[in-house]
C-alpha cells in the first residue's frame, strides 16, 4: 500500500493578466492554470522579453498591489508552485511605470 502526502503533479501553468499601474504603485492579477491546485505564486521580472529575471517575489492568492516601484519597462511572468514542484511559467505581460 502506498500511502501519497500533497500533490502528485506540479500545477498547470497560470494565466497572467495585464498590470494596472497609478504612480509608481503596480497592481498584477491572475488565474490558476488546469490541473492540480498550486500553494504558491512567484512573479518574476526581466527588463528584456523572455531575459533574465531581475526580482522575483513569492506570492499567495489570485492578485498582488506591489508599491514604490522603479520607472521602467519590465516584462513579467508567473509560475504556480506546489509540493511537487513549479509550473511551467505563465504568458509574458509587459509593465511600464512612467
Amino acid at each position: 500500500m502506498t500511502l501519497r502526502v500533497g500533490a502528485t503533479a506540479p500545477p498547470g501553468p497560470p494565466t497572467l493578466h495585464a498590470p494596472s499601474v497609478s504612480g509608481t504603485t503596480v497592481s498584477v492579477s491572475w488565474t490558476a492554470g488546469s490541473g492540480v491546485a498550486p500553494t504558491s505564486y512567484v512573479l518574476s521580472a526581466a527588463v528584456t522579453p523572455g531575459g533574465a529575471t531581475v526580482a522575483s517575489v513569492p506570492l499567495s492568492g489570485a492578485s498582488v498591489t506591489i508599491p514604490g516601484v522603479p520607472r521602467g519597462t519590465y516584462y513579467l511572468r508567473l509560475t504556480a508552485v506546489n509540493a511537487a514542484g513549479a509550473s511551467a511559467p505563465s504568458n509574458q505581460v509587459t509593465l511600464v511605470v512612467p
